[in-house]
C-alpha cells in the first residue's frame, strides 16, 4: 500500500531567525537562496519536522501511526509526503529547509499567479500526482490550491480525497479519482477541532484508520467519509459531550534508577492531587480543545508530560478524590497508582483532608473506614485522621487535639492489628512548640516511626522552625517526619536537619494562574509575570462589559486577536516590546480598567523571553503559549513548568546553595544567577 499526502507550509515553525529566508530572498532565484541556506546552515531541518501550526502537527501524528504500522523494509516509502511552500515550491518530505517567511495567503491574484509559475507548482504537482499511489490526501487552502492550477488535464495516480473549503470546492476540476470533502465551521464543531487545523486532524484520522489494514490488502474507502472518521461522541441531544483520547491513558515508565535515586534523597517531595491536567492536543492558535471539553480520560497529568516526574511522590485528600461522584467511582475501580497513571513504584500518600470538614465539630470518617480506604485503594502510605487547630477554632482547640492524639492511637493500633502492609503516618496537630512536641512524643510511644505535622501552611517560617526545634528534640533520628502544605525553598535544608523527611505543597503549580509578578519560574529562582490576554468570549470580565454595553462583543475579539497577533510576531522576531504593551494595554485597560500598571513587569517578561530559555519539555512545546495567562491549558502548563523548576531548586537547596525566590524587576539581568532574599511582597510565603 502506497499513500500520498500533499500538504502546506504553516508559518509556524520549530525554528525562527531573524536572519532567516524572505520572499525576496526566494525571489532573487536559487544561487542567491543556496547562500542564504549556507549562512543558517545549522538552523535547517527537514520539511517534515520544520513546521508546527497545527495543521501539520496534527497531520504528522497520522503519518507516525502509519509508518509505525507500515514500516517500509527498504521497498520504498509506504508514505510519501511532499510540502507545498511559497518559498521552496513543491518539497518532498525529507527534504531540509531553512527557516523562512513566505505565503501565498493574502497575496494578489496576480502576483500569486506569476509567482507560482517561476516556481513550477503546476508542473511540480502534476507530476507527483500521476505516480501509482493507492490513496491520495490533498490537504491545501484555497490559495495553495490556485497556486496549483489544478484543471480537468490532471492525471491521477490513484484515488484522492481533497480536503478543501467549500468555495474552493466548487472550483475544482471534476475528476473521476478525486472526491472532494468540503469543510466548514460545521465540521470544526463535529470534531472539536479549530478550522485551522482541521485538515491535519481529518488526514490524520484517514492515516490511523488505514494504517490497521493488513499489510498488501487493498483498501476501500467507505462512502460517507465525515460519518467514517467521527468517533461518535455527540449526544443524542446534537451536543458535544467530551471525547476521550486513546493515546492519553498510559502509564509512565519510571527512570531506572528511580528507586535509588529516591532512597538517596535527603528531603521528598509530594505534590497534592487536584484535577491538574491538560490537554496533550490543545491547539493554541484556535483555544481548541481536542475532546471538545476537558476530561480525565481525554487529559494528561504533568508527569506524563516530562522524561521523569518532577516530585517524588503524589498525596491524594479523600475530601478531593470523592468530590465527583465520576473521579470516585473511577479511583475505586482503578486504584490511586493506575488512577494517576503511575507505576506501583511511585509513592502515593493518603490523608482525609481536614480542610474539608474544618468546620465539623467532628470528623466525618472513623478510623476503621480510613484504614479500609488506604487498604482498598493500594495506598503506600495513609495519614490517620486529624481535626486542624487554627485560630478559627481557638476555642476547640484542647477537644480538637485530644481528639487527633485519640484517632492517631487508635489508627496504628488497628493497623497493627490487621497486619496491614501500607505504612501509617500520625498526623499531629498543636498550636505552639510545646503542643506539637508533647503530642509527638506520644506518637513514638505509639510506635509511629512516621509522623506528619499539619496546620502550619498560614505560619511563618520562623514559627514553623520554632515548632521543629522541639519536635526534633523528642523524636529519634529513625522518625521520619512530614510538613504539609509547606515548600520553602530558603528553609528546606534547614528543615532536613531538624528531621524533616518529607514535605507536599502546590504552591508553585497554583501560583502560575495567582496573583500578578510571579507566575512563572525560573530554574535560576526569577520569578516573571505572565501575560494576561483574556478570552473574549470566556471572560466574565469581557461578557459583563458587552452585557452593560460598554463596549462591543466585536470590540473585544478584534483587540483580543489583535493582541495574540503581536505577541506570536514578536516570538518570531517581527514586532517590538513596544508594540506587544501597545496591544497589552489596550485591551487590558478596557476589561480592567482598573487593575495597577504593570507595564514594567510586563516589559520585563518581554525582554528577557525566559520561555525561549528553558529547556523544559513544556516550554519548548507550548513556546510563548507557556507565558500567556490564559485558560486552564496555558495556565497548568504553566504550572507544571513551575513544578519542574522547583524541583530542582530543591535538590540545590539541599545540596548546601543559599537560595531563595526573587522578582524579575529586583535583577539588573535574567542571567545574573545569585539569589539573594525576596523582597517585601514576592513569594516569601512559598
Amino acid at each position: 500500500m502506497k499513500i500520498l499526502v500533499i500538504t502546506s507550509c504553516t508559518g509556524e515553525k520549530v525554528v525562527e531567525s531573524p536572519a532567516g529566508l524572505t520572499l525576496a530572498d526566494f525571489q532573487r532565484g536559487l544561487e542567491h537562496v543556496a547562500a542564504r541556506e549556507l549562512e543558517v546552515g545549522e538552523l535547517m531541518m527537514s520539511a517534515e519536522d520544520i513546521y508546527t501550526g497545527q495543521q501539520h502537527v496534527r497531520l504528522m501524528r497520522g503519518v507516525k501511526a502509519f509508518r509505525e504500522a507500515h514500516p517500509t523494509n527498504g521497498a520504498g516509502p509506504a508514505l510519501e509526503l511532499h510540502v507545498l511552500s511559497a518559498g521552496y515550491g513543491l518539497v518532498p518530505g525529507g527534504r531540509r529547509l531553512a527557516p523562512y517567511e513566505a505565503t501565498f495567503t493574502g497575496m494578489k491574484a496576480k502576483e500569486l499567479r506569476t509567482w507560482a509559475d517561476q516556481l513550477g507548482i503546476p508542473t511540480q504537482i502534476r507530476e507527483v500526482l500521476k505516480q501509482p499511489f493507492d490513496l491520495g490526501l490533498l490537504l491545501l487552502g484555497d490559495a495553495y490550491l490556485k497556486a496549483c492550477a489544478l484543471d480537468a488535464d490532471v492525471e491521477l495516480g490513484g484515488p484522492m480525497l481533497a480536503f478543501c473549503g467549500t468555495r474552493m470546492s466548487k472550483k475544482l476540476p471534476s475528476l473521476d479519482k478525486l472526491r472532494m470533502i468540503p469543510l466548514t465551521n460545521e465540521e470544526a464543531k463535529r470534531f472539536s477541532c479549530g478550522l485551522v487545523a482541521l485538515k491535519g486532524q481529518l488526514a490524520a484520522k484517514v492515516l490511523q484508520r488505514v494504517s490497521k489494514a493488513p499489510i498488501g490488502q487493498a483498501f476501500e474507502l467507505p462512502t460517507a467519509i465525515l460519518s467514517w472518521l467521527d468517533d461518535g461522541s455527540s449526544t443524542s441531544m446534537g451536543k458535544r459531550s467530551h471525547r476521550p483520547n486513546p493515546r492519553v491513558d498510559k502509564v509512565i515508565d519510571l527512570p531506572s534508577d528511580w528507586a535509588t535515586t529516591l532512597s538517596s534523597r535527603k528531603l521528598q517531595y509530594f505534590i497534592p492531587e487536584w484535577d491538574d491536567l491538560v490537554d496533550p492536543d490543545f491547539e493554541f492558535e484556535t483555544d481548541t480543545h481536542w475532546g471538545g471539553r476537558g476530561n480525565w480520560d481525554n487529559e494528561v497529568y504533568a508527569h506524563q508530560m516530562y522524561p521523569s516526574p518532577n516530585y517524588d511522590g503524589i498525596l491524594i485528600s479523600k475530601v478531593v478524590a470523592e468530590k465527583k461522584k465520576s473521579k470516585k467511582r473511577r479511583i475505586n475501580q482503578l486504584g490511586v497508582h493506575r488512577y494517576l497513571r503511575v507505576p506501583r513504584a511511585f509513592p502515593i500518600m493518603g490523608d482525609c483532608g481536614a480542610f474539608g470538614y474544618i468546620k465539623d465539630d467532628v470528623p466525618p470518617y472513623t478510623t476503621g473506614e480510613i484504614l479500609d480506604y488506604y487498604t482498598r485503594l493500594d495506598f503506600d502510605l495513609g495519614v490517620s485522621i486529624d481535626h486542624l487547630v487554627v485560630k478559627s477554632t481557638r476555642a476547640q482547640q484542647k477537644q480538637r487535639y485530644e481528639l487527633t492524639i485519640q484517632n492517631a492511637e487508635d489508627f496504628i493500633r488497628e493497623h497493627k492489628a490487621r497486619e496491614l502492609q501500607w505504612t501509617p503516618i500520625g498526623a499531629v496537630q498543636g498550636w505552639s512548640p510545646q503542643t506539637y512536641a508533647d503530642a509527638a512524643r506520644k506518637y513514638v510511644a505509639m510506635g509511629y516511626d512516621y509522623i506528619g505535622l499539619g496546620g502550619l501552611v498560614r505560619s511563618s517560617t520562623k514559627e514553623v522552625l520554632a515548632i521543629l526545634d522541639e519536635v526534633h528534640k523528642v523524636v529519634p533520628p529513625e522518625v521520619r517526619v512530614h510538613l504539609f502544605g509547606l515548600s520553602r525553598i530558603q528553609s528546606m535544608r534547614r528543615f532536613a536537619d531538624l528531621g524533616v523527611h518529607s514535605v507536599d505543597s502546590a504552591s508553585l503549580l497554583r501560583r502560575a494562574w495567582m496573583g500578578t509578578g510571579q507566575n512563572y519560574l525560573t530554574r535560576d529562582g526569577i520569578f516573571y509575570t505572565a501575560i494576561r490576554i483574556p478570552e473574549a468570549g470566556k471572560s466574565f470580565r469581557a461578557k459583563r462589559i458587552v452585557e452593560e454595553g460598554r463596549a462591543k462583543k466585536a470590540t473585544l475579539e478584534r483587540l483580543e486577536k489583535a493582541t495574540l497577533r503581536a505577541l506570536r510576531s514578536y516570538d518570531r522576531g517581527q514586532a517590538t516590546v513596544d508594540d506587544v504593551l501597545e496591544h497589552l494595554g489596550e485591551y487590558d485597560q478596557l476589561i480592567t480598567p482598573d487593575r495597577p500598571d504593570n507595564t514594567k513587569l510586563l516589559r520585563r517578561t518581554l525582554e528577557d523571553q525566559p520561555w525561549k530559555k528553558c529547556p523544559c519539555q513544556i516550554c519548548q512545546d507550548a513556546g510563548v503559549d507557556v507565558i500567556v495567562f490564559r485558560g486552564n491549558n496555558r495556565n497548568r502548563r504553566r504550572g507544571f513548568h513551575n513544578t519542574w523548576a522547583f524541583f530542582r531548586l530543591l535538590q540545590r537547596a539541599l545540596d548546601g546553595e543559599d537560595l531563595a525566590f526573587r522578582r524579575a524587576e529586583v535583577v539588573a539581568s535574567s542571567s545574573q544567577l545569585a539569589l539573594p532574599g525576596l523582597t517585601a511582597g514576592a513569594a516569601g510565603a512559598i
